[in-house]
This record gives structure tokens, sequence and C-alpha cells, in this order.
């Protein structure tokens, strides 16, 4: 990296729009092949979380602390968790059973899709890990240079700079004899 780099600006709106869906602030920005890997990657893990664990992984009210991370994957994480409200914990998607209770505390009754033991708790990581993902997409999108995942001759941009630098010094020694081609005429 070079030193006297200037500091990169903060485009808040490439962060908030990696926020409103899981890649558009790169697309936004012009880096629209990162901005489709970072979707692609962020979805799969919340899709994934929402097959393994069920649509109770995602839920404000009771996993609070684990829904501060689940949020960094925007709207859909909201979404989830109003689902979640809707057709689970109403009864209107599956019947509400009563669950096993001490005597004299209150009836607890859940949805009979309730997600239970290490599938709820797996589905429940892997939507965490998408929204922490995806934060880490967000701050990428908000400073990395617009257009920046363009094709470049070398694998790093300094490397084309360094390559069209040495290309008129090797071409002007291209005539004379190498070392090597001086043993091979003898």
């Amino acid at each position: 990296m070079q030193e006297n780099a200037p500091p990169r600006p903060f485009r808040l709106g490439s962060f908030f729009f990696g926020w409103v869906f899981p890649g558009l602030g790169h697309i936004t920005a012009g880096n629209a092949a990162r901005g489709l890997y970072a979707m692609l990657g962020v979805m799969i893990l919340f899709g994934s979380g929402l097959l393994v664990g069920g649509l109770d992984c995602v839920d404000r009210r009771e996993d609070r602390l684990w829904f501060i991370g689940q949020a960094g994957a925007g709207p859909i994480a909201f979404a989830a968790s109003y689902a979640n409200d809707a057709l689970l914990k109403s009864g209107s998607a599956a019947p509400m059973i009563e669950m096993p209770s001490y005597p004299g505390a209150p009836k607890v009754t859940v949805s009979a899709f309730k997600s239970i033991a290490h599938a709820n708790d797996f589905g429940t990581l892997l939507i965490f890990l998408a929204g922490l993902l995806n934060v880490c997409v967000m701050l990428d999108a908000a400073t990395r240079e617009p257009g920046s995942d363009r094709p470049t001759s070398g694998r790093r941009a300094g490397d084309a700079a360094g390559a069209a630098k040495s290309a008129p010094s090797s071409a002007a020694g291209a005539g004379a004899a190498s070392p090597s081609s001086a043993k091979e005429g003898a």
C-alpha cells in the first residue's frame, strides 16, 4: 500500500443500500461482480439457516441478542421475524400446543412447528453469521473505490503499473544478446 495514499471516503449511500439488500451497495457503486458474489454468499447463509432451523430462528422478542446480529442482513431479517410472529406465534400456520410447566406457573403455548434443540441453534447461528457477513460487505462497499473490480493486467492494481514501467526497458534489451543465448551459439 502506498504511504502517501489519501484516505478513502466513507460512502454512506453504498453502506445503506448494502443493508437494504445484501450486495446492493457494491452494485450501485459499480462493482457488480463483487456485489453479486456477496449477495449470493449472504443469501445462501440466510436461506440455509431458515432451512435448518425453520422460521422460528429469527425472533426479535425471544432471541433479542441473536437478532441484533441477524438484523445486519437487512430487512429480510425483519420480514422473517414478522412472519414468525404472524404465522407461528399466532397459531395460524399450525396448532398451538401447551408446554409442560411447574404447578402454579403460567401456561405456555407454542406452535407445533417450533424448532427445538440443535436444529434451532444451528439455524440461529447461520442467520446470525449471514448478518455479520453482510455488515462486513456493507463496510467494504462503503470504502471500496467505485469500479475497482474491473480486470487489470496484473493481480493487483500496483502490478499493472509495474508491468507498464518494465515493458519499455525489456523491449530495448530484446535486440541485445543475452548471456544464455551467447552460450547456446558457442
